[in-house]
């Protein structure tokens, strides 16, 4: 399932097909996030679409259902 994560503030967008490694999701989401520390200082958030644009409120836990 491919999925669409998207920072709120620049709409910085990166696309992962799930499920896969939750590390490897933490990675991509951090690098979303702001590629740096950005994202926990001011606050800025992603969120998550699928390709239809409905939004997903827990990607981590849409990833382990996938994964069983």
């Amino acid at each position: 399932m491919k999925v669409h994560i998207v920072c709120n503030r620049d709409n910085e967008t990166k696309v992962v097909d799930l499920p896969m490694d939750e590390r490897e999701l933490l990675k991509v989401q951090g690098s979303v996030l702001d590629r740096d520390t950005i994202g926990y200082i001011t606050g800025v958030e992603v969120k998550y679409y699928d390709d239809n644009g409905k939004e997903i409120e827990n990607i981590f836990l849409l990833n382990r259902q996938l994964k069983n």
